[in-house]
């Protein structure tokens, strides 16, 4: 038998002790470092003002903080998105131009809420409802709004041109129809005249590097009066929006909806406007105030778009074969009128050289007559 061998084992090396560094004290930063999700730095900046209708939430650390200041972000017009649908198919419709964009406004101060204090008062918003609220046109709440530090105010599309000149129709040419004379109206123009020649008065503005224009955007009809209403009060706020002061070239409000109501409501507007416009702010100001209609452009609002046209058509082609099949009598009516008025001259035609034979051989035969009788008279003269 083989001697079993001996299994020598290394001996067991010692476990070594993780030695863990001794925990580092977290310093807490004073309150105005502390950046949350709503604060505009330069890290969340993008993201911030991307959403359009998200709610403004600030606690209580940030009603404190003195760098709430108006964010002012570059951007490409048509690269700019909400989280409503409306606004961020609107926004993809504009020009491709560069500019800086303002989303949002925070009350910073006594200096803010005294801009506020003529548009927030109850014998304004009451005036106002009285002199434009009609029946399809929500007013605006009467009562004074309780504004105070670090209140949120939400800007559509308040724009400064960075790249001018450029002309305002350009931007909007894929937004409006600027042959429809139903889709634009023009409360004032560049002189804070009131005129109906929209498209002229939109194409004749011309926007240089640093100037602004406003433009508020609804689903409804309805609310256009409280779009106007808060162009008014951004107005007010404007040397603390823009820091200074700043050319202003047009304001407006862009509407969806059913159009026959927009048209009514804008109607109404402008019939008031002429009398009223220096109730508000923005009538005062003389820059030139637009309310355009413009559709939610998408794939179903085309199909129906391209239904309804076809529907208008087949009903242009009914009225049409109807006017033809009418007219098409009328020929009808007229060729038999021809062809009875053809028949009796052919008639006529027929009958009178068989009259006339007729006549020729009466005559013939009286004169025969009168002739045979002539020579019986003679021959019984002779015979008697």
């Amino acid at each position: 038998p083989v001697a079993a061998k001996t299994l020598i084992l290394p001996a067991p090396v010692a476990a070594k002790t993780l030695i863990l560094p001794a925990p580092v004290a977290v310093k807490t930063p004073p309150a105005a470092m502390i950046h949350t999700s709503s604060s505009f730095s330069s890290a969340d900046s993008h993201t911030s003002s991307l959403s359009n209708s998200e709610p403004c939430l600030t606690s209580a650390r940030q009603l404190e903080e003195p760098h709430e200041l108006p964010h002012w972000e570059e951007v490409q017009l048509n690269l700019v998105s909400a989280r409503d649908y409306f606004a961020s198919q609107l926004y993809s419709q504009l020009a491709h131009v560069p500019a800086t964009i303002c989303r949002k406004f925070f009350v910073r101060d006594s200096n803010d809420l005294a801009a506020l204090q003529q548009v927030n008062s109850t014998e304004y918003r009451t005036n106002l409802c009285k002199r434009f609220s009609v029946h399809a046109l929500s007013g605006i709440d009467p009562n004074t709004k309780k504004y105070s530090k670090g209140h949120c105010f939400e800007l559509d599309l308040c724009v400064k041109v960075r790249d001018g000149p450029v002309h305002l129709d350009s931007i909007f040419n894929r937004v409006v129809d600027l042959n429809d004379s139903e889709s634009i109206v023009c409360l004032s123009n560049e002189d804070g005249q009131a005129t109906t020649s929209a498209a002229e008065c939109l194409s004749d503005i011309r926007l240089e590097r640093g100037e602004c224009f406003h433009f508020e955007i609804t689903e409804s009809p309805s609310c256009i009066l409280e779009k106007m209403y808060q162009l008014d009060r951004a107005y007010a706020l404007r040397n603390r929006i823009h820091k200074t002061n700043v050319v202003i070239k047009a304001m407006g409000v862009f509407v969806n909806g059913n159009k026959e109501i927009f048209k009514r409501n804008s109607v109404n507007i402008l019939a008031r406007w002429r009398e009223d416009k220096e109730v508000m702010l923005i009538g005062k100001s003389g820059v030139p105030i637009f309310l355009i209609y413009t559709p939610c452009r998408n794939v179903f609002t085309s199909l129906d778009q391209v239904q309804t046209s076809l529907s208008h058509l087949e009903g242009k082609v009914e009225e049409r074969l109807g006017k033809v099949e009418e007219r098409f009598g009328k020929v009808e009516e007229r060729f038999g009128k021809a062809q009875e008025s053809n028949n009796s001259r052919f008639d006529e035609v027929f009958v009178s050289p068989v009259g006339m034979f007729d006549t020729i051989m009466l005559q013939r035969i009286a004169g025969c007559d009168e002739h045979f009788t002539g020579a019986e008279d003679s021959l019984g003269l002779y015979s008697n």
